[in-house]
């Protein structure tokens, strides 16, 4: 190892995170070598949808002008939900709106190879083929060794290594296995009738998960699943599901019609939310689906890896400067990333169980967005996401049009009730969303 050069930081894992952190780190004059076990373009399973924090990140890299210019953006200025009784809002294209947050479709295999090349042109050593099997601390030295027999020595150490992070839970860091899944396949454009930026269906199935149909900007469309904590198909069902109940969804059929062709089968990926109790250790960090910082209500985690990776950096460079990188030294990172945005993700879990239980809060949000448009699609977007904090729900603007329509289905499904008698099941107004799909997919037909 004496031989090996020595890295300021050497960073398992080459996606949005690790790359992130490399970039920052980097950009400060730290020698880092970025490794990724496969070799670019490589895919990763998932949303390919990016949120306005990301999308910040991206800029401050000049990554988002490069895409932008080549036409891989798709930003996203239309689209809505579908409730589980079938209530839906579906904004129309109306341009850029003023204090709507910024959202983005873009290819995982295209904008994870731009972070980490963006990462090497500010002088991080990006090494492909980099697949690690063992680390070990010694001497005030990370000792990382890959599969294929090459060895890295470094000072500090970031575990990015995915939501089934090998490395952070052979140092005991983490203590359990990735706790849920999403879907994706590409759906060519021409051949599907979608032509919304987004939409996100909230079928009885699969709650607190959810379908998403999102438009790329070739056309092309992205069909996901999430699987979510606190519903009853557990993980190891999602293919199987995605084979019965999303195939025969009838919002699914009517968004990709009688003709689409699929690009590839349905991939599956991994998820870890929730936020880790521990994500930092002597001399050592945990970063991205390692270490669970993905929202565990909707399973977005792309930008909460990213700006927690550029606290990471920041952060590193003090201890450094300090000549300090104990584990009471970096405990001030993970205190950082749960005051930003970790504090909310009990209150998310909380609101996945309770909309698992209670379907009717999601109807409530369609009906409010119905009644306000587009300006409370975008808040209501925006808190899901995290992109706001949930607090935002209890505000005047969200709480008083979500109460009011709350009262309006409930007052409504007592009437139809006691106009029906006592065993009449709640009717469902399927109608309007297919209707509203069928708008948002190439006009009234």
């Amino acid at each position: 190892m004496d031989e090996q050069p020595v890295y300021d930081v050497v960073i398992a894992g080459a996606g949005p995170a690790g790359a992130t952190a490399a970039y920052f780190l980097a950009k400060g004059g730290k020698r880092v070598a970025l490794l990724e076990k496969a070799t670019f373009p490589r895919d990763k399973r998932c949303g390919d949808a990016w949120c306005e924090p990301a999308l910040d990140i991206l800029e401050e890299m000049g990554v988002i002008q490069e895409l932008d210019a080549e036409g891989a953006v798709q930003w996203v200025r239309s689209g809505g939900l579908v409730s589980p009784s079938g209530l839906s809002f579906t904004s129309p294209d109306e341009g850029e709106r003023e204090g709507a947050p910024r959202v983005a479709a873009i290819r995982r295999m295209v904008c994870d190879e731009r972070i980490a090349r963006a990462a090497a042109r500010v002088g991080a050593e990006l090494i492909e083929g980099a697949a690690v099997s063992d680390v070990k601390l010694g001497d005030g030295r990370w000792a990382v060794r890959c599969k294929d027999g090459r060895r890295f020595s470094g000072r500090c150490l970031i575990a990015a290594d995915g939501a089934k992070s090998k490395i952070a839970r052979a140092l005991g860091v983490v203590k359990t296995g990735a706790n849920s899944v999403a879907s994706r396949q590409y759906i060519k454009g021409g051949t599907h009738q979608f032509s919304s930026d987004g939409v996100l269906l909230y079928p009885r199935y699969v709650l607190p998960g959810y379908v998403a149909l999102f438009r790329h900007s070739n056309g092309d469309i992205d069909l996901g699943c999430y699987l979510l904590p606190g519903g009853r198909v557990p993980p190891t069902k999602l293919k199987s599901l995605l084979q019965t109940e999303v195939a025969s969804d009838p919002y699914v059929r009517a968004a990709l019609g009688d003709h689409a062709e699929p690009l590839e089968p349905p991939g599956l990926s991994p998820l870890r939310l929730g936020g880790e109790p521990r994500t930092h250790g002597e001399r050592l960090l945990v970063l991205g689906d390692a270490a669970g910082q993905t929202d565990p209500l909707t399973g977005e985690g792309i930008h909460t890896a990213m700006v927690a990776a550029k606290m990471a950096a920041r952060l590193l460079h003090e201890a450094f400067d300090a000549g300090d990188l104990s584990a009471t030294r970096l405990s001030a990172y993970h205190r950082a990333w749960m005051r930003e945005f970790g504090r909310d993700f009990s209150i998310s879990a909380a609101a996945g169980r309770a909309i698992h239980r209670f379907p009717v809060l999601l109807d409530t949000a369609a009906m409010a967005a119905q009644r306000h448009g587009a300006s409370f699609m975008d808040d209501f977007g925006a808190a899901m996401t995290g992109v706001k904090p949930k607090s935002l729900f209890l505000s005047p603007r969200m709480s008083i049009p979500l109460g009011a329509a709350l009262l309006g289905l409930l007052s409504s499904r007592a009437h139809t009730k006691y106009a029906s008698g006592p065993r009449a099941e709640p009717k469902h107004d399927f109608s309007f969303a297919m209707n509203a799909l069928q708008v948002s997919a190439g006009g009234a037909r």
